[in-house]
């Protein structure tokens, strides 16, 4: 019979917000609303996740919090969430 052959492995396209690099690190596109009553993932598009963050957007209080936040959810330890660009 035929023997096929098995392409090399390429990185995934984006899917929306999420891609997945080729040494397998997740990458989230995320747009924080800081200064939130609570913090909760308010819309997925295909852009980025929407997260609102219940701190202030001041001294980094809302990223730490952002941080804090996406470990909790996505069941990873903190030190291995990190915020790549913020802006």
């Amino acid at each position: 019979g035929k023997s096929q052959s098995k392409e090399p492995e390429r990185p995934l396209p984006p899917l929306g917000p999420v891609a997945v690099d080729p040494k397998g690190c997740v990458t989230i596109a995320i747009h924080a609303k800081p200064g939130s009553k609570q913090n909760a993932v308010t819309d997925v598009t295909a852009e980025a996740v929407s997260v609102a963050i219940a701190a202030p957007p001041s001294e980094g209080e809302a990223n730490a919090e952002l941080c804090r936040y996406l470990s909790k959810v996505l069941e990873l330890r903190k030190s291995d969430v990190v915020l790549d660009k913020v802006g």
